[in-house]
């Protein structure tokens, strides 16, 4: 079961202004949100819920790292998304009251901000602005899963690799002395997860593509050295 989520103390500062949940929220609504907000420390690998446990708050990234993770028919688990500080989750059972739909766990020293479904309710009931934000987050995460559910039924292994590599690149990236270096470190069976892959297919690739020059694996840091060969590959193939 998700450890408890009763273990909170005084909330970390988060720059809720800046995030798109509470983009042009006034500023009465801001304040009674954040004087209710949580926070809650984690430690790399713990679980903050399982698949089915009941949903009664969402969380943002303050730091670290979130695994969001589900269990396929062959009882493979397979990662969906890496979340990192500034991103928000677990709306969707929060906001319907139901189970999670998916686990979480952190991937290294990760501090969360939770609000919970009551509090959050009582600021929507009063900011018209607030509820027009949950739409257009609710629209953007039909997208994505959307996109998730092409890549696992349309794409080839490495195509789905290529994807989540210049994702990588181009969202948690910083400028290395030879590319791209990736700042979430993120071993090959972590990576095999997260594209569906066994581990012997992934590291067949992975070692071809650093033949090639595409990649480098050095001190547990990937970085991506050709952008525009992953970019090539995750839309055409190989």
């Amino acid at each position: 079961m998700a450890a408890s989520e009763s273990q909170k103390t005084k909330p970390q500062a988060v720059d809720f202004d800046a995030l798109e949940i509470f983009a042009g929220v006034g500023p009465a609504t801001l304040e009674q949100i954040r004087s209710k907000a949580q926070r809650r420390a984690m430690g790399k690998g713990e679980l903050l819920f399982n698949m089915g446990d009941a949903a009664d708050a969402f969380y943002v990234v303050a730091d670290g790292h979130i695994r969001i993770w589900t269990v396929s028919a062959t009882g493979v688990e397979v990662t969906l998304n890496v979340l990192t500080a500034g991103k928000v989750f677990g709306e969707i059972g929060m906001l319907d009251g139901s189970v999670r739909t998916a686990g979480a766990s952190a991937m290294s020293q990760t501090q969360l901000v939770s609000i919970s479904r009551r509090s959050f309710f009582e600021a929507l009931d009063h900011d018209p602005k607030l509820a027009r934000n949950v739409i257009e987050l609710l629209c953007q995460r039909l997208r994505w899963t959307s996109a998730r559910m092409e890549d696992a039924t349309l794409r080839q292994a490495p195509q789905r690799l290529a994807r989540i590599l210049a994702h990588l690149a181009r969202d948690h990236g910083r400028k290395g002395p030879n590319g791209t270096e990736i700042t979430i470190k993120l071993t090959q069976g972590e990576l095999a997860q997260w594209t569906a892959m066994s581990r012997e297919s992934l590291n067949k690739l992975i070692n071809r593509w650093i033949d090639e020059g595409a990649i480098r694996h050095e001190k547990a840091i990937w970085t991506v050295v050709r952008l525009s060969k992953l970019e090539e590959i995750a839309e055409f193939g190989e």
